[in-house]
């Protein structure tokens, strides 16, 4: 049996269709990357939400929920449980007597579970070999709205997240194919490593493979596909729909036949020393290692 889940509260502040249905394709999208069938996959719901009394939230309410029906019938992908926790708001004073109202942000969770009929065939996130290639399926687009990077840099420059008004939008028809390529390449035994690409873009996902399988790499975006304006957007953005895999060199041609019909990018290779190298087409953004990538992504839970 294999589970996940996603939810992007984030993107809420911009449009809470979009927010349901990114939430619904990566859950989707994390068992295809472990080897789940696309067509064998259910949903269950948990709405989180503020106080839908209020118009404007309970547009909010209303469009999450149409994005639920739409993409559950895009995706062939049944709703077969869920709960709601509704109306959670805080109405009180602060420390001068003021009354204040919290709510927390419009958030869903989508959790999605399927039964693989080999465990063995299962494909784990972590590099495994040095000289696999590493190849992006699908194209990296300016969306950035509600993504971690704008609330990283918001929070350095300014004291809170910048926001954004362009959040991922979710081609269920698109994405299906490449889920249905993907799981194709994974049933004959041609990717050593896959991880879906969501929060933190594709930077945060190959530092996720690095970290796993404590090897290095080195990529290019030369030959990266989309219509992003910026490499360090290009590394950022969470863009639906994207896999990053590893594969054997032998296996390059039957892989490439696999993902006719689909973008993919080729973006370099896993290095047998811990060394991190990233390119633009001629400058290089990023030179490091991955044991400082690993210190970077557990520093915030040293001390929990």
């Amino acid at each position: 049996v294999a589970l996940s889940q996603a939810l992007y509260p984030r993107y809420s502040d911009v449009d809470t269709y979009h927010m349901a249905a990114s939430s619904i394709d990566s859950s989707i999208r994390n068992l295809v990357c472990v080897g789940a069938d696309p067509h064998k996959i259910a949903l269950l719901d948990n709405f989180c939400w503020c106080s839908s009394t209020e118009p404007e939230r309970l547009w909010q309410l209303k469009m999450a929920a149409k994005a639920c029906y739409d993409y559950s019938v895009h995706f062939g992908a049944p709703f077969i449980s869920g709960k709601d926790s509704m109306f959670n708001d805080f109405k009180g004073f602060d420390s001068e007597g003021n009354p204040v109202k919290v709510s927390i942000p419009p958030t869903l969770l989508i959790s999605s579970i399927s039964v693989m009929e080999d465990v063995a065939q299962a494909v784990s996130l972590d590099f495994k070999n040095p000289g696999d290639l590493i190849y992006l399926i699908g194209d990296t687009d300016d969306e950035l709205g509600g993504s971690e990077y704008f609330a990283y840099r918001g929070e350095q420059e300014r004291g809170k997240p910048y926001i954004g008004d362009s959040v991922p939008k979710v081609d269920a028809h698109h994405n299906l194919v490449t889920y249905e390529k993907v799981h194709k390449a994974i049933q004959t035994g041609l990717l050593s490593a896959s991880i879906s690409v969501g929060k933190g873009g594709l930077a945060v996902a190959l530092a996720r493979m690095s970290i796993g399988g404590g090897l290095g790499f080195s990529i290019s975006l030369a030959e990266l596909g989309g219509t992003y304006t910026r490499s360090d957007y290009a590394l950022f953005s969470e863009t639906q729909g994207r896999i990053l895999v590893s594969i054997d060199p032998g296996d390059q041609s039957r892989f490439e036949t696999i993902m006719n019909g689909v973008p993919y990018s080729l973006l370099g290779k896993v290095l047998k020393s811990k060394g991190v190298t990233i390119k633009d087409i001629e400058e290089e953004l990023v030179k490091t290692t991955v044991d400082k990538l690993a210190k970077a992504y557990r520093a915030p839970f040293l001390h929990y």
